[in-house]
């Protein structure tokens, strides 16, 4: 499964710089939470991202926005014997359509809506004993890989600069409590170098 998952984030990125117009580095801060089933003791915790971002044209004024990116979501929990932060570290692939506005010739806006797909690679997450402990390498522990959700955003363009900001919503349980479905939320502040 590592080597499948692995295989296609490359090919993606094979892909992406073929058919870009422009590609570029862009990373920033996450706020991320979680939404849960019960009344549990849980507050947001901040991660970050980074990662190549690219632009694929389609008609004026419309384009596909991607890319590859390394993200931390998580929460804080102050439950009773499960006091910390649980994080999670996923490999991200967002696609999506974009928006255009050109304000001025060295100032363009946007807003975009699209889907993402997550690949988990390292945790933090409780144990049965309330110890934070890395959920991927424990057979006790039923953490789900996958996550997949929708993103909505807008941002600004100054010539090769690009500032933007995304919230995240999951459609997928994070497997991280039995009984108690848990689903991440982030927010994102981007800031973004282009190099075409």
């Amino acid at each position: 499964m590592k080597n499948l998952c692995i295989t296609i984030i490359l090919c993606g990125l094979g892909y992406i710089s073929c058919s870009a117009q422009r590609i570029g580095l862009q990373g920033g801060l996450n706020f991320t939470n979680v939404t849960s089933d019960t009344d549990v003791d849980l507050s947001s915790s901040n991660g970050l991202h980074i990662g190549l971002a690219a632009d694929i044209p389609l008609v004026w004024p419309y384009e596909i926005g991607t890319g590859v990116f390394y993200t931390r979501r998580g929460y804080k929990s102050e439950e009773q014997g499960r006091e910390g932060t649980v994080s999670i570290d996923y490999i991200d692939i967002p696609v999506n359509l974009r928006f255009r506005l050109q304000l001025a010739d060295l100032i363009g806006a946007f807003v975009s809506v699209g889907p993402y797909f997550s690949y988990g690679v390292n945790s933090k997450v409780f144990d049965s004993n309330g110890v934070l402990t890395n959920g991927y390498s424990r057979d006790d522990i039923d953490l789900n890989r996958i996550d997949s959700g929708m993103n909505v955003g807008a941002g600004v363009d100054l010539t090769n600069v690009r500032v933007s900001a995304a919230y995240g919503l999951s459609f997928t349980d994070l497997g991280v409590e039995p009984g108690n479905r848990l689903k991440n939320r982030d927010l994102k502040i981007s800031v973004g170098y282009f190099f075409q």
